[in-house]
């Protein structure tokens, strides 16, 4: 998804003020407006040293923007079916039940989503959990005199969070909450059987599909009680960034599979339609000419295909421009064509991860998915908390036995959070000016100019993978 000032967060299932300390806006989950409270589960000391001793994340840079590892214990309820007679400590034993518990477990960790943009304490030090977290179930009890069973786990990520975040320099401890039982939260946001609004998430984004990346306990209104959340405590560890490195210029310019040209394929999503009034066609048509003002020659000028070039020396670009429906097939099968390219660049709503998702992709288009594994390329993902849904899927396709990690042969810009239309052609200009014009900045110059491009509308873009990167263009 993109995110629009008409609305504050525009997401397509179909197809910032003053900074402030986090000190000074986190909210304990024992605060929580009505009572009980929620009980915190808070990170053991002796899995705090098992983490500490895992292997470290890969470094990376973001202008306005952190990683940090968080790792934490809580608990879910899970509803006993009528007829389960065995023993509740062994319920992880059962295939069935561990499975289920496992998806539950998911489901409720989905709603950190919400919880890390829309919760007081973070709406000005936003933040996202990856999608490659470590769980471990650790056990199982029976919840006294109700027919659950309280499963406790373990969490490990790699997040990001917005840099103020972490003002001080060190760790910073955080509090939030999650719904105890993700299969009744939804309907507990309802004030009475008869209410057709959830008063606990966004009034237009109102359904049950929506509600874990919109949810907020703390809304006025909201009747969701205490006793429906567990309180997490955690810290988050902040991660060294990456310092001069650079994309592998000499691979893009050079014989990288498509002879002397670097190949640019730019895909854009419409929000809604094909109209002039589309925001998704007005960012196509911005940095359409965006590109033209800064010098690139235009060869194809159609409402919804552009080709552009430009001559840097004796190296050449071309910049390949299309206006698609990213619910489409035509969509699936342009993404599939174009991840083959030196570079490319998609900018639109990421559909809570289904537009670009591999497997969507591969179903739709009808094509295998096969990245070249040899060939150096740079994948851009302008849409909302593309960190989450677009990076290490991307990585994994580039895995090979010379390059376990898939981080040799890809570097991918990704956004931590809602990325704005309104700035979008902007974005995606600086980046490309930056990396085709001939000039070689670095990974961190290029990241500066598109954090500059994005201005207020930060989106919390950072680049992946960088660290095995050259040291000089």
């Amino acid at each position: 998804m993109k995110k629009t000032f008409l609305s504050a967060l525009l997401l397509s299932l179909a197809g910032a003020a003053q900074a402030a300390g986090f000190g000074d806006l986190a909210i304990d989950a024992s605060r929580l407006k009505t009572l009980p409270a929620p009980e915190t589960a808070a990170l053991a000391p002796e899995l705090s040293d098992i983490f500490s001793a895992a292997e470290r994340p890969a470094k990376w840079y973001g202008r306005d923007s952190r990683q940090a590892r968080m790792q934490f214990t809580a608990y879910l309820h899970y509803k006993l079916p009528a007829n389960y007679t065995g023993a509740v400590s062994q319920l992880l034993d059962n295939p069935y039940h561990r499975q289920k518990i496992t998806e539950l477990a998911d489901l409720q960790l989905q709603h950190m989503y919400g919880a890390f943009t829309m919760h007081p304490g973070f709406t000005d030090n936003p933040g996202i959990p990856s999608g490659d977290y470590k769980l471990t179930l650790l056990g199982a009890q029976k919840v006294p005199n109700e027919p659950y069973a309280k499963i406790s786990y373990s969490y490990d990520d790699v997040v990001v969070f917005a840099s103020r975040m972490f003002s001080g320099g060190g760790s910073v401890r955080i509090n939030f909450v999650l719904p105890k039982d993700p299969v009744t939260i939804y309907a507990s946001g309802f004030p009475s059987p008869s209410s057709r609004v959830n008063r606990c998430t966004d009034e237009h984004y109102n359904s049950e599909g929506d509600f874990w990346y919109f949810w907020n306990p703390y809304q006025d209104g909201c009747p969701i009680t205490g006793a429906e959340l567990v309180g997490v405590q955690t810290d988050l560890k902040p991660l060294p960034m990456t310092r001069g490195t650079y994309p592998e210029y000499a691979r893009l310019y050079g014989d990288n599979g498509n002879k002397e040209v670097l190949q640019v394929s730019y895909l854009v999503g419409v929000d809604e339609n094909f109209q002039s009034s589309d925001l998704g066609k007005k960012t196509f048509n911005d940095a359409f000419a965006g590109l033209k003002a800064a010098g690139f020659r235009v060869t194809v000028d159609e409402a919804r295909r552009k080709q552009l070039t430009y001559n840097a020396g004796p190296k050449r670009t071309h910049v390949q421009m299309l206006l698609l429906d990213p619910n489409s097939v035509e969509f699936a099968k342009e993404a599939v064509r174009g991840m083959k390219s030196d570079i490319f660049i998609y900018d639109g709503h990421s559909g809570l991860g289904g537009y670009l998702n591999p497997e969507r992709l591969m179903e739709d288009s009808g094509r295998p998915l096969a990245l070249p594994q040899n060939k150096y390329q740079i994948f851009v993902f302008q849409g909302c908390s593309t960190y989450a849904y677009y990076n290490s899927a991307f990585f994994r396709l580039k895995k090979s036995a010379a390059d376990p990690k898939g981080t040799r042969n890809l570097d991918i810009i990704t956004t931590g959070i809602g990325a704005a239309f309104d700035v979008g052609a902007k974005v995606d200009t600086a980046f490309i000016t930056s990396v085709t014009m001939g000039q070689k900045p670095s990974w961190q110059t290029i990241l500066d100019r598109m954090s500059a491009a994005e201005g207020e509308n930060t989106a919390l873009t950072h680049i992946n993978g960088d660290e095995d990167n050259p040291r000089a263009p």
